[in-house]
């Protein structure tokens, strides 16, 4: 069925995908040798289409990209709309070939894909001109004949289905462990994270953390139990989509709150006491996402937290821990795009 389509496209006339202009934005890692220049991989296109389909300032851009990938090696071409939507894309993947040879076979496909494209435009223009010709009235009693469609003999190659659209939504869920500058215990704090926005460009991460297992510190006079709440609201850009790894940047704001539940050693002498604080936090992470399905990804991010007012927390008379003002969480999960 391919080597029909392909027969089918190499057949028509030249001047066919005039129409059809692209830009081209091409790249090639310079870890892979041998590997052909934008020039020159826009020259084989030319050379097998016939014709020059690039400009700068097309309505159509083609991403293509050449990597490697540990022992193999990966290619990428992505196309995308006037609007930077996706609209579809092909993968290829060699242990054995060299990149000039893979970027030729990049170069057939683009040039396959743009004469469908321009297959499947003129034939729109052809249907839109024959439905707005009126029809013809019959001419006295004779009526116009009903001819038979005849079928095709060979197969032609149906329109490409629409591109699917980026999913918006996605739910983070994960563990991560907290430790302040000053003198004081680690927490472990459960997270959750609601994520909106497109992949391919910044979106917004509502993420709470805490409710978790605290920490104690003791002292002569009693022991303290530290429960802490954190809950941001950042902005986030995913680099790379579409990728295996994608690394990813967030900035944002929020507000904590620490309390601690006291127990008194000696209950007779000192009654214990309870105290809550809370601060505004700035937080600023990165961090790397791994594709390990379509749509699901395990996530891990360093985060720093800056916050006011600092938290001392007091057994008896003794000063136990102190939450200076700085902090850095650790954290990876589980994210599942909607």
């Amino acid at each position: 069925m391919t080597l029909a389509a392909v027969a089918l496209l190499a057949a028509r006339p030249a001047q066919a995908g005039g129409d059809i202009l692209v830009s081209l934005d091409y790249q090639a890692d310079p870890a892979l040798p041998e590997c052909p220049s934008a020039a020159d991989f826009r020259r084989e296109i030319v050379k097998q289409l016939g014709h020059d389909p690039f400009r700068e300032h097309a309505p159509r851009r083609v991403v293509v990209r050449l990597s490697p990938a540990g022992a193999r090696m990966e290619g990428r071409v992505e196309w995308r709309d006037a609007n930077d939507e996706w609209e579809g894309e092909r993968t290829f993947s060699s242990r054995n070939e060299g990149c000039a040879q893979m970027a030729r076979g990049m170069a057939l496909a683009t040039t396959i894909q743009i004469q469908l494209l321009a297959h499947v435009e003129q034939d729109l223009l052809v249907k839109s001109a024959t439905d707005s010709k009126p029809p013809r009235p019959p001419v006295g009693d004779v009526k116009p004949a009903v001819v038979s469609p005849t079928p095709a003999s060979g197969t032609v190659a149906s329109p490409p289905a629409p591109a699917p659209r980026e999913p918006r939504i996605a739910v983070d869920v994960g563990v991560g462990v907290i430790q302040d500058f000053g003198d004081s215990p680690a927490l472990v704090l459960p997270r959750v994270a609601v994520w909106w926005g497109r992949p391919s460009a910044i979106g917004l991460r509502l993420t709470v953390s805490g409710l978790g297992p605290g920490a104690e510190v003791a002292r002569t006079d009693g022991v303290a139990q530290i429960d802490r709440l954190v809950m941001t609201i950042e902005l986030v850009r995913f680099f790379r989509p579409g990728r295996i790894v994608q690394p990813l940047l967030a900035v944002g704001a929020g507000w904590q709150d620490v309390r601690v539940r006291g127990t008194s050693a000696m209950p007779s002498l000192a009654p214990a006491h309870e105290g809550q604080v809370f601060s505004g936090v700035v937080s600023a992470s990165g961090g790397l996402a791994f594709e390990l399905a379509t749509r699901l990804f395990a996530i891990v991010e360093v985060e720093t937290l800056l916050f006011r007012p600092s938290v001392t927390v007091q057994v008896g008379s003794a000063q136990a821990a102190t939450l200076d003002g700085a902090a850095l969480f650790a954290h990876g999960g589980v994210l599942a795009r909607f």
